[in-house]
């Protein structure tokens, strides 16, 4: 993931939004804010990554349309390792395996770059769909908190934890 990304990812992880928390979030936000603010923070973290150790892998099909991102932040809490901050798939491909590569991608680069630590990120509680797919991905269930604002407020959230990484590339 590139600067030059910013804006598909951000448009990519708005859709994902309204696809996924029409309900959770506002119907202001999800349809008059969420572009803007995320186009904003993309730019923002894009420019920010292309300096610091944070990093993201998209996947695109061979038209270049992105398909799916995820964004990471090595070590970024003492026990609980290294933070997947975001993990998007296009709405119309969840369920194609698209979401498993994502991991599998993030958990390699992270091994290649010589990570011993767990892997994490948090999921909302509402998002069934995805806390089942982290959960057959071999993923631990802990710490129900509540997340930073997202779409104007708090929601309760599960952190989601593989100690061995590497269990998502089919290691024993």
């Amino acid at each position: 993931m590139t600067p030059a990304d910013a804006d598909a990812v951000a448009r990519l992880h708005a859709t994902s939004w309204r696809a996924a928390y029409r309900g959770v979030f506002t119907d202001r936000y999800l349809d008059h804010e969420a572009d803007t603010e995320r186009r904003q923070a993309w730019r923002a973290r894009l420019q920010a990554g292309a300096t610091g150790t944070e990093w993201g892998l998209i996947a695109e099909d061979g038209a270049g349309r992105l398909l799916g991102f995820a964004w990471v932040m090595p070590d970024r809490d003492p026990d609980w390792g290294d933070y997947i901050d975001n993990l998007h798939v296009a709405p119309d491909l969840r369920g194609g395996g698209l979401g498993r590569r994502l991991m599998q991608g993030v958990a390699a680069r992270l091994q290649r770059e010589g990570s011993t630590r767990p892997l994490y990120l948090w999921v909302l509680e509402v998002n069934q769909a995805a806390r089942g797919f982290y959960e057959r991905l071999g993923a631990e269930i802990r710490d129900r908190q509540l997340s930073e604002p997202l779409g104007g407020r708090q929601h309760p959230v599960w952190r989601c934890v593989w100690r061995r990484p590497s269990s998502l590339l089919g290691d024993a």
